[in-house]
């Protein structure tokens, strides 16, 4: 399956997914692990898909998410978590009123089961929302940062080292990394050849064509972010 992630931020997809169905699809089928752990972490025990419940409810509440998005609610990711932890809360509710009183008119185990995982996530999940869902989106945007880095062969870890020391010479680069990432037909062009137009970069900045070989690799792993719309650029 082609990796729609790569070239496109979860907004941009969201939004086009609402007028077309097969990116819909393609969205939810490359945002599975991000459902699982979401549930996976709340409930706190392993779940497979096909098996358990609680990942068929994620995966409706999020293509619920999706249809039910709105870009001046903030970032989509965190708003689909919102969305999942609600629907499984309503689903524990559920489950423990069908199973509220037993053949003997006591509550079973199975009910207080469902009770104690719904005030764990009434109370970790809802109350402390925004701190944890800020902090797992960072972590998600890296993982997905660093699977679109592979297909480019750059590791996430080498960008430490390769990152200029001097700020003049970053700033630099994120300039030339911003044109790149605005400019669709450069954008591209970087895709397709996997190199950077140098010739065409020698006349918008005054850097010397040595320096901007340089930081090739620095400048197209900062192109991928910004065009990615990462939020961790921000730190």
């Amino acid at each position: 399956m082609v990796n729609i992630i790569s070239s496109n931020s979860p907004e941009d997809l969201v939004l086009r997914a609402k007028k077309d169905n097969n990116i819909t699809e393609k969205l939810i089928e490359q945002f599975k692990p991000f459902i699982a752990s979401i549930i996976q972490k709340k409930i706190g025990k392993y779940l497979e898909y096909g098996v358990d419940d609680e990942l068929s409810i994620g995966l409706i509440a999020f293509n619920e998410a999706i249809k039910n998005y709105d870009i001046n609610k903030g970032k989509f990711l965190s708003f689909a978590r919102l969305v999942i932890i609600n629907r499984l809360i309503d689903y524990y509710r559920k489950q423990a009123k069908i199973k509220t009183v037993s053949i003997n008119g006591k509550s079973d185990n199975q009910d207080n089961n469902n009770s104690g995982v719904i005030e764990l996530l009434d109370k970790k999940a809802i109350d402390q929302f925004s701190y944890n869902s800020e902090i797992e989106d960072r972590k998600f945007e890296i993982m997905e940062y660093t699977k679109i880095l592979k297909e480019w062969k750059i590791n996430f870890s080498d960008l430490v080292n390769i990152c200029p020391k001097q700020q003049s010479l970053r700033e630099d680069y994120k300039k030339i990394a911003k044109v790149i990432a605005n400019d669709s037909f450069l954008f591209n062009e970087l895709v397709r050849t996997k190199r950077l137009p140098i010739k065409y970069l020698e006349k918008l900045f005054p850097i010397h064509r040595k320096k901007i070989e340089r930081g090739r690799i620095y400048i197209i792993a900062l192109a991928i972010a910004i065009k990615n719309k990462l939020s961790f650029l921000n730190i």
